[in-house]
């Protein structure tokens, strides 16, 4: 299929897409103007009816089944849901997210200038909010509270902290990172340049936010790429040089968890809850966090097979009870474990459902990276890798700014690849 509509308004909509997700820094309002405007130009392109027709041929691949299917089957527990219409509101979100995407992957596939266009915005808006995070974060914390309407003050309000305010963007680099490393790659000498820098700062972002769920994300998507490396080469040096880079990223990581959280093993005279299971060590996993998974997964068992209601946990009675040791509730926002989160609210079908489709779709892009050798499909993977991968320690499954972050990230890659007829 060609697509020969092409007007100026297509360079806009690369623009306005590139810059969406590191416009996170300054808030999720910022962040969603830049979306809804490129969405706008986006749906009255000329050629539109081509690209809604990639839309529809997308519905019909395996992953587009898969997701139907998911769609619909977590509708029945919207009649359990104590909030029927966030419940209704959060579910709707994902098919017109999912369409968005493919429409504007199917625009940037065809004009591969545009999409160059888009990836440089992106890597210069990156730059841009990572120099301005970084500055935040160290010696100038009078920006972010400036940004955030706050005023010219390092503490404009009791409680002002920039680490914990800027932790979605630190979140972020698990998504960005590999984009970036594949743009830079793709783009031409200078934009790698940047593309690294803007890595390195990314990552100092995430340590300077003590961001661990961005660090197991990252984590797991080297040790991803190691493993595909292993695969593709076949070779002894790289069998050894990925066993060593794994062995000598896991030891300190360990290591520098034990060191900076021993203080919170909760001391044996106080007593948890009755039938809290601690699977891990506090150390690796903070017990706050087991007690809310444990308490979630009691909510799903009282409803196994349809749930209680998408994105309602936090709703249901008995959710706002203190945990110990914490001014928290038990359920504080959402479980900061997207199984946990889709099992408690769609019930044992909906997770199901959702775990078949995240597997197909992670075992289709290995297998068709390993059969193309195509950067664009594996940096789709990896950011896969991350999103699924700190998604089990933290950020709710149905916020709208990761999950269309996600998806803005995949859509790069899957424009960059050879075709896009496949799905």
């Amino acid at each position: 299929m060609k697509i020969s509509a092409i007007i100026p308004s297509t360079e806009v909509v690369a623009v306005l897409a590139g810059i969406t997700v590191p416009c996170l820094v300054f808030g999720k309002v910022v962040m969603a103007v830049p979306l809804i405007l490129a969405a706008l130009v986006l749906v009255w392109l000329p050629g539109r009816r081509d690209y809604w027709r990639v839309v529809l041929e997308a519905a019909r691949t395996p992953v587009g089944v898969l997701l139907l299917a998911t769609l619909v089957l977590w509708l029945p527990s919207m009649f359990a849901s104590p909030v029927p219409l966030r419940s209704l509101e959060a579910w709707i979100r994902v098919p017109i997210f999912v369409g968005f995407i493919v429409f504007l992957a199917a625009m940037l596939s065809e004009r591969r200038e545009t999409l160059a266009l888009a990836l440089k915005a992106l890597m210069v808006a990156s730059a841009v909010t990572t120099v301005f995070a970084l500055c935040s974060l160290t010696f100038q914390p009078e920006v972010l509270a400036f940004f955030r309407l706050s005023g010219w003050s390092a503490m404009p309000y009791p409680g002002f902290r920039p680490h914990d305010i800027l932790k979605p963007y630190a979140t972020l680099s698990v998504l960005l990172v590999p984009v970036l490393v594949w743009a830079g790659w793709r783009t031409g000498a200078g934009w790698r340049g940047l593309a690294v820098a803007t890595v390195v700062g990314l990552l100092a972002v995430v340590w300077l936010t003590y961001n661990r769920s961005a660090i197991a994300g990252l984590f797991a998507m080297a040790v991803v790429f190691a493993g595909l490396m292993m695969i593709v080469y076949r070779r002894p040096v790289i069998y050894v040089t990925s066993f060593v880079f794994i062995l000598v990223v896991t030891l300190p990581l360990m290591l520098w968890l034990h060191e900076t959280r021993s203080a919170d093993f909760p001391p044996l005279a106080i007593q948890l809850p009755e039938g809290t299971v601690m699977f891990f060590p506090s150390w690796l996993i903070d017990y706050q966090r087991q007690l809310i998974w444990n308490r979630a997964f009691d909510f799903g068992m009282d409803t196994p097979w349809f749930g209680n209601g998408i994105n309602a946990i936090n709703f249901l009675p008995g959710a706002d009870a203190p945990m110990p040791r914490n001014n928290l509730n038990i359920i504080p926002a959402h479980p900061h474990n997207w199984p946990v989160e889709v099992f408690a609210e769609t019930g044992a079908i909906g997770a199901l459902a959702l775990l078949t489709l995240v597997i197909t779709l992670c075992l289709k892009l290995a297998g068709d990276f390993l059969r193309n050798r195509d950067t664009a499909l594996l940096a789709a993977l990896i950011v896969n890798v991350g999103y699924w991968g700190s998604g089990l320690l933290n950020v709710s499954f149905w916020s709208a700014w990761w999950q269309i972050s996600y998806l803005l990230m995949t859509a790069y890659c899957l424009a960059g690849r050879a075709r896009l007829d496949q799905d």
